[in-house]
């Protein structure tokens, strides 16, 4: 009787991402049908459709993943953390173009739910690939941790204090940067992360070549 409460704790991760994942398409799916509906003309049409899809499957690279790394018990609470912000950016998007929403502060949290969405997806497919056990692969997999990290961080920040319009689908293409300075430091995390990431995935190859 002991083991039924067990597999049910060990499945929870994963219902739970697979929940959030279910509720949001669904809200999304109902909004984006209702936007077309409401929209003036067979290309204004068109256009919401194409919108609304193009969000989904942007986001949904970072879902997928994140659904992988639940089945396979691999930092999990990432993948959750991914997951709700994958689904809060595709749902503010999908009812700001149905409402037609003119406001900066839901502009900037719509781009901050895409910046982790995107910086989310290049950790999450490393956690997927490597397996680091030795000192230079983990070193390198941390480094590239730290690196998206860094860089979600700054971007969040970039928006925040912008002024003026955010896109929420080139968050980091802003109008007005209220802090420049900090533009180098994202470019030096972007480069870092890029590099980091294949240079885990090489290290760790090379561990499985040598067992």
């Amino acid at each position: 009787m002991s083991e039924v409460p067990s597999a049910v704790a060990e499945q929870s991760p994963v219902r739970i991402g697979a929940f959030m994942t279910l509720a949001a398409l669904g809200f999304a799916a109902l909004i984006g049908v209702i936007a077309i509906a409401d929209a003036d003309g067979t290309g204004s049409a068109v256009g919401t459709g194409a919108g609304v899809a193009l969000t989904v499957f942007i986001a949904g690279g970072t879902i997928a993943c994140a659904l992988a790394c639940l089945v396979r018990r691999r930092t999990e609470i990432l993948a959750l953390g991914a997951i709700a912000a994958s689904a809060l950016a595709i749902d503010l998007f999908v009812l700001a173009t149905w409402r037609e929403i003119d406001d900066e502060t839901y502009a900037k949290l719509t781009a901050i739910a895409f910046v982790w969405t995107l910086f989310g997806l290049p950790l999450l497919g490393l956690s997927l690939a490597v397996r680091p056990r030795e000192q230079l692969a983990r070193a390198l997999y941390l480094g590239a941790t730290l690196a998206a990290i860094l860089a979600g961080l700054i971007a969040t920040w970039l928006i925040w204090s912008t002024g003026g319009e955010v896109t929420p689908l080139s968050p980091i293409g802003l109008t007005a940067v209220a802090d420049e300075s900090l533009l180098r430091p994202l470019a030096v995390t972007l480069v870092l992360l890029s590099t980091l990431w294949f240079g885990a995935l090489a290290a760790s190859r090379l561990e499985q070549s040598e067992a």
